[in-house]
């Protein structure tokens, strides 16, 4: 086995754009892998066979972020209580890491850098828990079949559910959601809300995730779209609080209610770590300014409506998660609305615009496989999370009165 010399080759992420076009921040991805082959490059020599390797890219949004979610995740091992062990969080990683260049060598006999997969990975460990992980379990491996399955769901969707050849959820998204709905609160469950007081170790991740929002959303020009969730979501959630909504949560012995409830919902670290660095996914957001912020809006809707049933943070942490993946599954019907809202009416001395070759009927149309899946992941994520508000179990586990079976 040998690795042939590198040579020099032109940076896949030197693509351009015309005026006036969402700038694709990533590197253009080969189906189904998430990373682009190269003409020139490294090669991997094993025996007669010689396999073309594709390595980071260093102008490539995707390390940033990573940067970031690691350097969080560091925190939340030192000084932040995180109930997740570091080997919970590097078998999560591996697992995505390993099946996506397997995937990508059988599909284009290329390995590339998994530079999606890592992140798939990092997201899942980063936001889910399972039963009895105390923080300090440096090396359990307790639960580590749900974080494998919320890991294996999430690129099954991504590989297979592809309507127009392109994946049409986040990867991570639907793998926790998944996992919270279908394993359930007795195994799992999400990262709190509330980090703790606000003191040095939580100021410090909400400068990470600030600066760090900054330095990605900027690259990838999803600013308006976040400012387009975070407005209406937290005018909402500031309604709900004044009609007197309130919710349980494990960490607190009190329903937390009244301007308590808007401040642990709308400050939360996890709001901004799923709007900055989830929402903003480039594979699966709208890909237009506009659709952007339709996107970042309908999302803030969704999220509310499904937050305002919620009797537990269990449940509004779900609601927040599962709005997005009803929206991603929207995406090309945003797209749509947004080109044709955008459009102009021609000037008093322009050539009339051509009518449009005739649509065939919906009920002609076959109903596709894939259309069909989109369509079932999207409503069970909606009426599951919705579900959980009548889960009196849950309420229970929130008041910590299950005893062994508590699951957080």
């Amino acid at each position: 086995m040998a690795m042939s010399r590198r040579t020099r080759r032109p940076s896949v992420a030197a693509a351009t754009t015309q005026p006036g076009t969402a700038l694709p921040p990533f590197p253009a991805p080969a189906p189904g892998t998430g990373a682009s082959p190269a003409p020139s490059g490294p090669r991997l020599v094993l025996g007669r066979r010689t396999i073309p390797v594709v390595l980071p890219n260093r102008r490539d949004p995707r390390l940033k972020l990573s940067a970031i979610i690691i350097t969080l995740q560091v925190l939340g091992q030192t000084v932040l209580d995180f109930k997740v062990s570091i080997a919970q969080i590097l078998i999560t990683i591996g697992t995505c890491a390993v099946v996506d260049m397997a995937v990508t060598l059988r599909r284009q006999g290329i390995l590339a850098w998994p530079a999606s997969a890592l992140l798939t990975g990092n997201s899942i460990a980063f936001i889910l828990r399972t039963n009895g992980t105390d923080h300090g379990d440096w090396w359990s491996l307790n639960g580590i079949e749900w974080f494998i399955g919320a890991a294996l769901v999430s690129l099954l969707v991504k590989y297979l559910v592809r309507p127009g050849g392109r994946h049409r959820f986040n990867p991570s998204n639907v793998g926790i959601v998944w996992a919270l709905l279908i394993i359930g609160p007795v195994h799992v469950f999400p990262q709190y809300l509330w980090w703790g007081p606000l003191d040095a170790p939580v100021i410090a991740a909400l400068l990470v995730i600030v600066v760090g929002a900054v330095w990605i959303l900027r690259e990838v020009r999803m600013l308006a779209m976040a400012v387009a969730f975070l407005v209406p979501f937290c005018a909402l959630i500031a309604i709900f609080a004044a009609a007197g909504n309130s919710f349980l949560a494990i960490w607190s012995e009190a329903q937390i209610s009244g301007l308590d409830y808007w401040l642990k919902i709308c400050t939360s670290p996890e709001l901004l770590v799923f709007v900055f660095f989830m929402m903003s996914d480039p594979g699966t957001a709208a890909r237009s300014p506009r659709g952007r912020i339709i996107y970042g809006a309908l999302t803030a809707l969704v999220a509310a409506a499904l937050v305002a049933v919620q009797p537990t943070e269990y449940g509004i942490k779900v609601a927040i998660l599962a709005s997005l993946t009803l929206i991603c599954a929207l995406v090309p019907l945003i797209e749509s609305f947004a080109g044709r809202s955008a459009g102009r009416a021609p000037a008093s001395g322009d050539a009339p615009a051509p009518s449009p070759e005739p649509r065939p009927a919906l009920a002609r149309r076959p109903l596709r496989p894939v259309m069909v899946a989109v369509a079932l992941i999207a409503l069970t994520a909606v009426v599951g999370t919705a579900a959980l508000a009548d889960n009196q179990d849950l309420v229970y586990i929130e008041q910590g009165l299950t005893g062994p079976r508590n699951a957080q």
